[in-house]
């Protein structure tokens, strides 16, 4: 059931907020936010209690101490990063620890940008670079248990994509975590209101559709609701039953905190082991070939970083390989993701002008070069940058020509390396385009 909640907004995400509402997109009736529920909403009032424990500030000093540790040879701007770094992966530990008991399975929001709602101010809980796009639920679930999750559609646009994965751990929670499965919404048979159950357990399916078949490695269900157009497509709204009697008994916020420090410790590991990788194996201004996502036919990525001067952009074109869905996203040198939601620091196919051909030409660089498709690294001059496909065609095929090129210019030089029918932006325009932006983010934390 959804709470009656007043939700609590800055004053410039009302009057954002307002501007999405009038626009023709919005003009029908805004469904009720399925993620504004009373469980999420104790989740994170919780959340930010076991933060405040004395066991988790202690974590957050040895989160530090290990980040300095690799501080040595760090710029000036990684350096300024660090502070944020360290609280975004010590609350995305927090709140990845609250939810884990399959005798009473809730969906959990996590991973999302900082918000205020329900008279709470909740922090960044951001690891890894979550895709700016995602939705990204939680339900705990075991290889012994039978599970129903529901799933219904909150407006007339669906999720760009939806998946569901089985996996073993919460990822960053086990060096060994693996995804056991993956269903995809192509593999879902939906009801004529869009609706759908799935049923989880450790039976086969037999021929059943809308079947995940359980192991004693499985812990969880992840699911991504990938929303590509901010202002148009909604998450389903998503309710989990464990069936069958259930023996549940409360977890104390000391347990939740031993937990959490046990999970920030190895996200900790692994981000200095990503990071490591990442900065020190492959050159700036490059882009690694594509993978094949955990877990296979999800989609491709493809990762590299950026090292500009005020003066350059980073020019990246790429091919959308047939799917529907294509993003760029920026972070910085801790690979924490940058401010998406006031910035075109993440861009999405849905949100930019393609070439001609279909390809897609982003600018990456730290000063507005006057085109549509910029990434605004937020004034910074290196970062890191994380390439995703979605939703394409069958078999996935990683070799594919997917990044076209990747080249450094001048800014005075941009105009000669552009197409001419690159979409130019005035101040005025990249204002508007902004707020739209940040309005239409701003409805995932919105009753309405």
């Amino acid at each position: 059931m959804k709470a009656a909640w007043k939700v609590y907004s800055k004053t410039v995400t009302t009057v954002m907020l307002a501007t999405v509402l009038t626009s023709p997109l919005l003009a029908a009736d805004v469904p009720a936010n399925p993620l504004a529920t009373t469980s999420q909403r104790d989740f994170e009032e919780r959340a930010l209690k076991v933060l405040a424990s004395p066991a988790l500030q202690e974590q957050k000093k040895a989160v530090e101490q290990a980040f300095q540790a690799q501080a040595g040879t760090q710029s000036a701007e990684a350096l300024a990063a660090l502070p944020k770094a360290v609280d975004e992966v010590v609350f995305s530990g927090v709140v990845a620890a609250l939810n884990a008991d399959s005798n009473n399975p809730q969906v959990q929001w996590l991973w999302a940008p900082s918000h205020s709602w329900f008279g709470l101010n909740v922090p960044d809980a951001k690891y890894l670079t979550p895709n700016a796009d995602n939705v990204f639920r939680l339900i705990p679930v075991d290889g012994i248990s039978r599970f129903e999750v529901s799933a219904r559609p909150t407006g007339p646009n669906p999720p760009r994509q939806f998946t569901v994965q089985l996996v073993s751990a919460i990822p960053g929670d086990d060096s060994s975590e693996k995804v056991l499965s993956v269903l995809l919404d192509t593999d879902i048979q939906t009801k004529l209101d869009g609706s759908f159950t799935l049923t989880v357990g450790p039976e086969a399916a037999n021929g059943r559709p809308n079947h995940i078949q359980t192991s004693l490695e499985a812990h969880y269900l992840l699911i991504r609701d990938t929303i590509a157009d901010w202002a148009s497509e909604t998450p389903y709204d998503l309710d989990a039953v464990r069936l069958g009697d259930v023996d549940a008994v409360p977890v104390s916020d000391g347990v939740l905190a031993q937990r959490a420090a046990l999970l920030i410790q190895k996200e900790t590991a692994r981000v200095i082991e990503s990071k490591s990788k990442l900065f020190a194996q492959q050159p700036a201004n490059t882009i690694a070939a594509p993978s094949v996502r955990e877990g296979g036919r999800w989609g491709l990525s493809a990762s590299g970083h950026f090292k500009l001067t005020d003066d350059e952009a980073l020019v990246l074109t790429v091919d959308a390989l047939g799917g529907k869905y294509l993003a760029v996203q920026l972070a910085n040198s801790w690979l924490g993701s940058l401010d998406y939601i006031h910035h075109p620091a993440s861009l999405n196919s849905a949100q930019i002008a393609p070439n001609a051909d279909g390809s897609y030409t982003f600018v990456i660089a730290p000063r507005d070069p006057g085109v549509r498709n910029w990434l605004d690294t937020t004034g910074l001059h290196e970062g890191s940058l994380f390439i995703r496909w979605q939703k394409l065609p069958q078999p996935l095929n990683p070799s594919s020509n997917a990044v076209r090129e990747v080249k450094v210019v001048k800014l005075s030089e941009l105009a000669a390396v552009l197409s001419s029918d690159a979409q130019k932006v005035t101040p005025k325009e990249r204002k508007k385009l902004l707020l739209e932006r940040a309005a239409a983010y701003e409805r995932r934390f919105s009753e309405q």
